[in-house]
């Protein structure tokens, strides 16, 4: 499993990663839920990943025909809250800080993951990435309550 999605394949977990970002990022007001948005989201992602020269560019591409004006650092969010990470401190010795609430903006993923590789695969697996981002929304479902009484109360990044 990498990046919560059901998969063995660490560049198919980047991509969806990616499309799943972007997906709940969007403006929920402009691109709502219908019986067809999921080949609207098929299309576009295919349409992003042909022309794209890396995943800046796909990221770029794709954010407009999703109604996604910024990606949420909430849906970024690749390690869960309360990991502890070393850290070498200015004298030479290694402590270990929690990083409890600090924010991720997919930085990390776009470092980790070879950008021709995973643009190939959402060009060539498009329907399996989008499967992949379906999978993980229907996981999310019983805590979906959740993910919307903090949205309440967010401060606007």
């Amino acid at each position: 499993m990498y990046y919560n999605f059901d998969t063995d394949e660490e560049t198919a977990g980047a991509a969806a990663f990616l499309v799943y970002a972007i997906y709940r990022s969007r403006n929920l007001k402009q691109f709502k839920i219908t019986p067809d948005m999921w080949s609207t989201i098929e299309r576009a992602v295919k349409s992003a990943s042909k022309r794209a020269m890396d995943l800046g560019d796909f990221i770029e591409k794709l954010k407009p025909k999703l109604q996604c004006s910024t990606i949420h650092p909430r849906w970024a969010k690749t390690l869960p809250d309360g990991v502890i990470s070393m850290k070498m401190m200015e004298d030479g010795t290694i402590a270990q800080v929690q990083d409890q609430g600090r924010r991720q903006f997919l930085t990390d993923v776009l470092q980790e993951v070879d950008h021709r590789q995973a643009l190939d695969f959402l060009y060539r697996k498009t329907a399996l990435v989008v499967l992949l981002v379906r999978d993980r929304l229907e996981r999310e479902k019983p805590i979906e309550v959740k993910f919307e009484t903090e949205e309440d109360y967010m401060d606007v990044e």
